[in-house]
C-alpha cells in the first residue's frame, strides 16, 4: 500500500464533540498517529447519545482511524500518562472551554517543559484571552454570536435555530494552521502554541456583510432563500416522489401481529382474510385497505412498526419497478425540491429556453434582474408551476444542461444511494465496526492525487490502551495491570 502523507505525524488528541475530532480526523484519515485520550467518568458527549458508548454513531463518523485511550485527567498518574503522550507528540490538540486544559495540568506551558517543540492548538469558543475568553458553551450560541441566526429564515419569523454551524466551519482553518506550523517547525526547528475562537473564523464567512454595514452603515436582514444579487433565487417545490414499501406476510401467526400493528382495525377481523389462502383470493381488496393505512406513513414509519414483531419491510428504492412486486405497498409521498439561482441576464435566456419560453418569460416585468426582483413573488409562482410538473433530479439536470446553477435538496439517502459525484468519488467509504457492523463514514472533502485516503474504522472506548501504553510509552505489563486495577485506565 502507498505511503500515506501524514505517515510519521504523532499526535496527542484531547479534543471532544465537533470542532476537535474534525481537526483531527483528516490528518488521521492522511495517515498521521492520533492518540485520542478520553474517560469514563467524562465520556465524550456523543458517546452518551447511544447505550453503549461503543455504538455512538456520530462518534465513529468524527473519529475515523483514530487510538482510543481512556485516562482519569484529574488522578495525578493520569496526568503523568497524559504528559508522556504529549512528550512523544508532535502536536496536541483541545478544545476544552478557555482555560480548563490549564486547571488538568496540561496547558501549553506544561507540556512546553516536556515536549519544548511541541506544537499545540486550543479552539475554545472565544479565544483563550479577552473577557469573555471563559464563557462556556456551544456552536449554537455562536451560531447566533456570528450572526448567521440574523440572516437565516424569513423576515416575518423570529431568526431560526441554526444548529452547530460554526463548529464545521473552524476545523478547515485548524487543519491548515497545523500543517503550516509543521512546515514551520521543519524549517525552523522551533513549536508553537495557536490559539483558535471559533467564534473569529464564523466571522470570516460572514464578513461581506460585515464591510456592507462598515461602508454603507446598512445591517443585513432575513430574506429567506432570496438573494440580492439574483432572481429567480430560491427552493422550488417539484414533482412529490411516490415512495413504496414491500411487506411480506408469509404464515397466519405474522398476519395476526401486523394486524396488531395497524390497531386491529375491524376489516383485519373479516372472515376473507383470516388465512392465507383467503388473503391471496381477495389480495386486490386486501392491497386497498393495506394502502390506507400506509398512505399515511413514510416508508420508515412503517418499517419501524413491522421490524419490532419480525415482520419483513423493506424500502422499495426504484418506485418503477412498484407495480412488478405484488407486495408493495404505497407510501406517503414525498416533498422533492431544487434550488435554482439566474444572477445574470446570459443565465436567464439560458433558464427561459430550457422551460420552452413559456409566453410569461418574454413579460417585461421579467426583462432585467432589477425588474425580477420588483415582482420575485409572481416570478417564483410561475416557476414553481414549471418545476411541480417534474421530478427534482430531472429539474436539476435540465437547468444544469442549460447553463443554470441548479441542485435538488438532497435527503440523507439521496447523498448515500443516489448521487453519482459522492459514489464516484468514493466519499462515502464502507468500513467494518466490530459492534455496530458495516456502516459507511465520510472522507475529506479534497483528494491528492499521490497521497491515497483509505479510512479505518473509530476507535472502541479504551480499546488501544495496552498497545499505546506498551509499544509507544515503553510500560511494562505489571505498570498497566498496576494502573488498570488503580482505576488510572477507565
Amino acid at each position: 500500500m502507498p505511503k500515506k502523507l501524514l505517515d510519521g505525524v504523532k499526535i496527542c488528541d484531547f479534543s471532544r464533540v465537533i470542532v476537535g475530532p474534525l481537526t483531527t480526523k483528516p490528518l488521521s484519515d492522511y495517515g498521521a498517529t492520533v492518540v485520542r485520550i478520553e474517560g469514563r467518568t467524562n465520556l465524550e458527549i456523543f458517546r452518551t447519545q447511544a447505550s453503549d458508548p461503543d455504538l455512538a454513531t456520530q462518534f465513529t463518523q468524527w473519529n475515523t482511524g483514530k487510538l482510543g485511550v481512556t485516562l482519569k485527567l484529574n488522578d495525578p498518574k493520569g496526568r503523568e500518562i497524559a504528559l508522556k503522550i504529549a512528550a512523544w507528540a508532535d502536536i496536541v490538540v483541545e478544545n476544552f472551554a478557555g482555560g480548563v486544559i490549564e486547571k488538568l495540568g496540561l496547558g501549553y506551558e506544561e507540556i512546553k517543559k516536556v515536549n519544548p517543540n511541541v506544537i499545540m492548538l486550543s479552539s475554545c469558543m472565544q479565544g483563550q484571552t479577552g473577557p469573555f475568553s471563559r464563557h462556556p458553551g456551544w456552536g449554537f450560541q455562536l451560531s447566533a454570536l456570528s450572526g448567521f441566526s440574523h440572516i437565516a429564515g424569513w423576515l416575518d419569523r423570529p431568526p431560526p435555530e441554526l444548529g452547530v454551524y460554526t463548529d464545521f466551519i473552524t476545523p478547515h482553518y485548524n487543519v491548515c494552521l497545523l500543517l503550516g506550523a509543521l512546515i514551520y517547525r521543519k524549517r525552523t526547528g522551533k513549536g508553537m502554541y495557536i490559539d483558535t475562537a471559533q467564534f473569529e473564523t464564523g466571522l470570516h464567512f460572514i464578513s461581506p456583510l460585515i464591510l456592507d454595514y462598515f461602508v454603507n452603515n446598512r445591517i443585513a436582514e432575513r430574506m429567506g432563500n432570496r438573494s440580492d444579487t439574483a432572481s429567480p433565487h430560491n427552493a422550488f417545490r417539484c414533482k412529490d416522489e411516490v415512495r413504496y414499501c414491500v411487506i411480506n406476510i408469509s404464515n397466519d401467526e405474522e398476519w395476526e401481529k401486523f394486524c396488531g400493528v395497524l390497531g386491529n382495525q375491524d376489516w383485519t377481523k373479516d372472515h376473507k382474510f383470516a388465512t392465507q389462502e383467503l388473503r391471496e383470493a381477495n389480495k386486490e381488496e386486501l392491497r386497498k385497505l393495506i394502502e390506507q393505512w400506509t398512505a399515511c406513513l413514510w416508508v420508515e414509519e412503517v418499517i419501524n412498526k413491522m421490524q419490532p414483531v419480525a415482520i419483513n419491510a423493506e424500502r422499495l428504492l426504484d418506485h418503477n419497478d412498484a407495480q412488478k412486486v405484488n407486495n408493495s405497498y404505497r407510501c406517503k409521498d414525498e416533498d422533492r425540491w431544487c434550488a435554482i439561482a439566474v444572477t445574470t441576464d446570459e443565465e436567464w435566456e439560458n433558464f427561459c429556453a430550457a422551460i420552452d419560453d413559456p409566453d410569461w418569460t418574454k413579460d417585461p416585468r421579467f426583462s432585467t434582474l432589477a425588474a425580477r426582483k420588483e415582482n420575485e413573488n409572481e416570478l417564483e409562482r410561475l416557476v414553481e408551476e414549471w418545476t411541480t410538473k417534474y421530478l427534482a433530479f430531472d429539474v436539476m439536470n435540465s437547468m444544469q444542461e442549460a447553463g443554470v446553477p441548479a441542485g435538488v435538496v438532497e435527503t440523507g439517502e439521496d447523498q448515500l444511494e443516489h448521487d453519482l459525484q459522492t459514489r464516484h468519488r468514493n466519499f462515502f467509504q464502507e468500513l467494518y465496526h466490530p459492534r455496530l457492523g458495516n456502516h459507511h463514514a465520510a472522507a475529506s472533502p479534497f483528494r491528492m492525487s499521490k497521497a491515497p485516503c483509505e479510512l479505518e474504522r473509530a476507535p472502541l472506548l479504551g480499546e488501544h490502551n495496552e498497545y499505546v501504553l506498551k509499544e509507544i510509552l515503553g510500560f511494562t505489563d505489571e505498570e498497566i495491570v498496576d494502573l488498570v486495577v488503580n482505576g488510572v485506565l477507565e
